[in-house]
């Protein structure tokens, strides 16, 4: 019988030192007193049940700019920062979230924000507005930026004209996915399935990674080759409402274009969008 005498030996003490303090440790997990702390707060009277309509991010910014929503009627706090403002509009039996317009969220934070929201307000039904990136959207016939399409997912088996579905493998890592795997795990509860749809608007891009730690600061918001027509806009907005039975009156309109910017004008974008496209497809 053959024996290994190092089988059973300590390893060397300058193994140690180096794997302890010298090398990085991919692997090693975070100790249980540093998890974070979340606390959420939801400020405002809102009646439950309703729909519920999501404007997250710097593609939320912008399209608020244009909804007319009124008056801020209340705001959600993840440990005493400011991450969404609620809007109950008198044109629409939707309430309106504008989520992350001043601040990304951790990717620790999404799920508690996302689910004491859905709590708070148990909405019949959610409709979501993002961003996905032209350039890491796998596809087998890739598009220019200026030609992308407006894609969205939905839990239910949907078509919307004019736009084409966000298809596999590609995928969604952001609070708006956590929103979506939060409402299909309900309705797998539920005797009725409450329908759930991401919007997603082109984006040139690359998308922003969830930072490691809660901080305000205010987002920056879509540069001039990133613009959206008010044509492509005014589409979005009714869909938007429309997919949770919520129309609205009214047209939306941008009320004010940042100086330097693309917005509202298609030409512009497109010939920004033209300018050395190389753009690189998976």
């Amino acid at each position: 019988m053959e024996i290994d005498p190092l089988a059973d030996a300590l390893p060397p003490r300058y193994a140690i030192e180096s794997d302890d303090e010298d090398e990085y440790n991919p692997l090693t997990t975070e100790r249980a007193d540093q998890v974070p702390i979340i606390n959420i707060k939801i400020e405002g009277q809102f009646t439950t049940g309703c729909p519920l309509v999501i404007a997250s991010g710097p593609a939320g910014d912008f399209w608020a700019n244009g909804a007319n929503l009124g008056e801020q009627q209340g705001a959600i706090f993840v440990n005493n920062i400011q991450a969404g403002l609620l809007f109950k509009p008198s044109s629409t039996r939707a309430v309106v979230l504008v989520s992350e317009a001043t601040t990304a969220l951790p990717l620790w934070s999404m799920n508690k924000y996302v689910n004491d929201i859905l709590n708070r307000l148990q909405p019949s039904a959610i409709s979501i507005l993002d961003v996905y990136s032209v350039q890491n959207y796998i596809s087998s016939e890739p598009l220019p930026v200026y030609e992308a399409p407006v894609r969205y997912l939905s839990l239910r088996n949907i078509s919307l004209d004019s736009f084409q579905s966000f298809a596999p493998p590609n995928i969604l890592q952001s609070t708006s996915a956590a929103f979506m795997s939060a409402m299909n795990i309900r309705t797998l509860s539920l005797s009725h399935q409450s329908n759930a749809v991401i919007l997603l608007l082109p984006s040139p891009e690359i998308p922003r990674t969830a930072p490691s730690k809660l901080s305000s600061s205010k987002l920056s918001r879509p540069s001039g080759d990133q613009a959206w027509s008010v044509e492509m806009m005014v589409e979005v907005d009714k869909k938007l409402f429309g997919v949770v039975d919520a129309k609205r009156s009214g047209t939306w309109a941008l009320r004010s274009t940042p100086a330097g910017s693309a917005f509202g004008s298609s030409k512009k974008r497109r010939n920004l969008a033209e300018v050395g496209e190389g753009s690189m497809y998976i």
